[in-house]
């Protein structure tokens, strides 16, 4: 990982769920992976999955259905090739795309909210072809 690029750390109970994620329903590529975390790489960025320490993740407790939090102090946005896709993906990995945009958000944008298998909420908008 190149320490030039911007990076982020996103703290899970499940690594390889909340990874596969972030790789399959937002078309981040893993570049490294061990069993405390996976570099997933996508448009000149890191997103870092981190396996919270057993010690926390014994009192963390991850909802199913997952419940969104939506008071974070962060939220990524990812460009995606297809949010249907994305959405489909998201879907079937434990977690949500919106079907439409966010009350703020022009209409026309193509810009998405929706939270990955642990709450964690992101925005999705489909790059123009």
């Amino acid at each position: 990982m190149e320490s030039s690029n911007v990076s982020a750390v996103l703290f899970a109970k499940d690594l390889k769920r909340v990874a596969a994620f972030y790789s399959q329903a937002l078309g981040l590529a893993c570049s490294a992976s061990d069993e405390h975390h996976w570099v997933l790489d996508g448009h000149g960025f890191h997103l870092i999955v981190h396996q919270i320490p057993e010690h926390t993740a014994d009192e963390v407790t991850a909802q199913q259905p997952p419940e969104r939090r939506i008071r974070g102090a962060i939220r990524l946005d990812f460009p995606v090739q297809s949010i249907e896709d994305s959405r489909r993906a998201a879907r079937l990995l434990g977690g949500q795309v919106d079907d439409v945009p966010p009350e703020w958000a022009d209409r026309n944008a193509n810009f998405f909210l929706g939270h990955d298998p642990e709450g964690n909420v992101f925005g999705a908008s489909q790059r123009a072809c």
